[in-house]
């Protein structure tokens, strides 16, 4: 079994996670990335930790959840390095949370920009600075970032009315 075992798993675990093409099967899409994460599919590695977040096709463990986006971000995988700043912001632990998304924002995760930014408005892991979030929540904006495009909309909405922003 080489790359292209690796490759096709990969995507029939698709067909079956996304029910299009097959009927939808949470555990066998498990099984079959599995199979491909094993042979070294980056993505399925990756989707190993989607997985085990989620609970789909497995029981939800953010320990192994942990470990499958940790062994993808040492392959400098944004989308991982992202995953691990959720978890660790999930667990309440928001220097670890603040770094993993500083690292996913350095390798270019636009995401991570806001939540850099919402740790600096509500002082989470750093102290409160609500002009450098501001300056990060505009930055993610201006990469097409939907939450933080609602919240700069929802900010003008309250200065537009004379409520204060605090």
């Amino acid at each position: 079994m080489g790359t292209s075992d690796a490759i096709w798993r990969y995507n029939l675990s698709l067909d079956y996670l996304q029910g299009k093409t097959l009927p939808q099967d949470d555990a066998k899409s498990f099984e079959l990335n599995a199979e491909a994460a094993r042979l070294g599919h980056r993505d399925a590695i990756l989707a190993m930790g989607w997985y085990y977040l989620n609970g789909a096709g497995v029981v939800q463990d953010y320990e192994k959840a942990g470990k499958w986006y940790r062994k993808s971000a040492r392959h400098g995988e944004p989308r991982a390095m992202f995953s691990l700043g959720q978890i660790a912001y999930l667990e309440r632990d928001f220097v670890e949370s603040l770094s993993w998304f500083k690292r996913a924002a350095g390798a270019g995760h636009a995401r991570s920009l806001y939540w850099i930014g919402k740790h600096y408005w509500f002082g989470r892991g750093v102290d409160p600075d609500k002009k450098a979030a501001m300056k990060l929540i505009h930055q993610a904006a201006g990469k097409k970032v939907i939450a933080a495009t609602r919240v700069l909309r929802f900010l003008s909405r309250r200065r537009k009315y004379g409520a204060k922003i605090s």
